[in-house]
């Protein structure tokens, strides 16, 4: 039963259900009232089952419904402050009880609250005080946890909307879903992470996904598994999948030359003067830009803001010489995707985005998944805000728009999942590559020092993954031999932490 006022009536919201039990139910109560009707019924046999509170031209009143039961054990609590009504919730959770009924509703400009809770040992999530946005987000929460909704009580506070609502326990066990919970709280307190957004999938099947603490701190919005996040680095395996689509397809062989009179990007060198180092910059192939090979000990991308992507690739050939032949030594370099992005756009004659869009995340169900804005107020409409630390500038001084194939890419936990369903040749979805092509771009390079990088991925057998991190974001995704893959996603940078998740694991 749901009671409410409207223009000075109340009105009331019931579902009725048949049920060889007996039961009994009032309205209209008083707190003196209803408090006479509980110890009637109550000691009668009668357990109380529901409970609304409201009120009408400003007094406070009461619905419930009471069921004849022997058990199981329970409580119940009325006309509580929102203090008050966390205290009993704690004390209640530590003598073994849980909420079966929350209701929420303002008396005289102040939240209260009235609550049944039973003795039970299952599983639960239960909040209040909720914003219609911060709802929605717990909703997420729940629903990635594998939980059910149970009960949900809106009601106004100050004229604003506020929900109430109870859950039942998810796919994980108790001891499982604490563990974890455990392991992010103190990695995100450790690291003053403001929010961190997370998911699990085995066997490409999503198993679990959770977001923690705010996606917007001013507005104490919080983080859900569908809110998106700047991924940084993560983009390179994108644009590696991307670049592979095309050599599958014909368009492209990882030993085309890239620059040069007969090279992909074309020659920069005509002009006298106009490259540093003509001999070695024409030997740069797809593969080396892939598996950063280059020979360059510069990075590029972030130099002369000012100049377009053609300017920009002009200006690092007449100042950055390669200090090593091509394919010889391993130095990770964001220009080198930043490249490869020009490449695909020069060999489809679409944008880099539109491409990847159209011939990659429309065949793993992405759809929420972009090259993000760089400003706060052009960003994603379930985008985070992005927080500086003391070390790495200011969030929205990148320039994501350039970065697009090296580090641009928004996305959430659960797409990329996805996507790296659709390149793991395992059965459960059909992958975007052919096995074949996949184990090409998870073969590690043989050039000094790339350790395990391959072709936008680090591998190892049946383990691969990337990381990423600028200001204001840090980003993993990592699959394990046993099937398991995860994905992280947060809101800032941490200075404790150098983009390898320090003290996560």
């Amino acid at each position: 039963i749901s009671a409410f006022e409207v223009n000075g009536g109340t009105l009331f919201a019931c579902i009725f259900h048949k049920t060889s039990s007996a039961w009994v139910a009032r309205h209209g109560l008083t707190p003196d009232q209803y408090q006479k009707e509980f110890s009637t019924w109550t000691q009668k046999g009668y357990r109380p089952i529901e409970v609304c509170g409201y009120t009408s031209k400003g007094v406070e009143l009461y619905a419930a419904v009471w069921e004849k039961s022997t058990g199981p054990a329970w409580s119940a609590r009325h006309g509580m402050a929102a203090s008050g009504y966390q205290t009993e919730f704690n004390n209640h959770l530590k003598n073994g009880y849980q909420p079966i009924r929350v209701s929420g509703y303002e008396v005289a400009g102040k939240d209260k609250y009235a609550a049944i809770w039973i003795k039970s040992s299952e599983g639960f999530m239960a909040r209040h005080a909720l914003t219609d946005i911060n709802y929605q987000a717990e909703f997420e929460n729940g629903w990635y946890q594998g939980m059910i909704l149970k009960h949900v009580c809106g009601y106004t506070s100050g004229g604003a909307v506020r929900f109430a609502a109870l859950w039942s326990a998810g796919a994980l066990s108790s001891k499982d879903a604490t563990f974890l919970d455990e392991k992010i709280t103190a990695y995100m307190k450790n690291s003053n992470i403001p929010g961190l957004s997370i998911a699990v999938m085995k066997d490409d099947r999503l198993v679990w996904a959770k977001g923690y603490g705010y996606s917007d701190k001013s507005k104490g919005e919080l983080v859900s598994p569908v809110s998106t996040f700047r991924i940084a680095s993560v983009s390179k395996p994108i644009t590696a999948t991307a670049i592979m689509k095309l050599v599958e397809t014909g368009k492209l062989k990882l030993t085309d030359k890239v620059f040069g009179p007969s090279g992909i990007l074309g020659d920069y060198c005509t002009t006298a003067g106009a490259c540093i180092d003509k001999a070695n910059l024409e030997k740069i192939t797809v593969q080396h830009l892939l598996e950063h090979t280059t020979g360059w000990t510069q990075d590029a991308i972030w130099q002369q803001y000012q100049l377009n992507n053609n300017d920009l690739i002009k200006w690092a050939v007449k100042n950055y010489a390669q200090t090593s032949t091509p394919g010889t030594n391993f130095l990770y370099l964001n220009f080198n995707y930043f490249l490869l992005g020009r490449i695909i756009e020069k060999k489809t004659g679409q944008t880099y985005e539109n491409y990847v869009k159209s011939a990659i995340f429309s065949q793993c169900g992405i759809t929420n998944t972009y090259v993000g804005a760089e400003t706060q107020a052009l960003k994603g409409p379930r985008e985070v805000i992005y927080y500086p630390d003391n070390n790495n500038g200011n969030p929205y001084d990148l320039k994501t728009k350039r970065m697009d194939a090296s580090g641009g890419w928004v996305s959430s936990p659960i797409e990329l999942l996805k996507f790296a369903a659709c390149v793991d040749k395992l059965p459960g979805r059909r992958d975007v590559l052919s096995s074949a092509t996949i184990d090409v771009m998870r073969t590690p390079s043989k050039a000094a020092g790339a350790g395990n990088y391959a072709k936008g991925w680090m591998a190892d057998g049946g383990w691969w993954m990337h990381n990423g991190c600028m200001s204001g974001t840090l980003a993993l995704f990592v699959h394990f031999p046993n099937g398991i893959s995860v994905s992280m996603l947060v809101n800032t940078r941490p200075q404790n932490d150098v983009c390898t998740w320090d003290g996560m694991y």
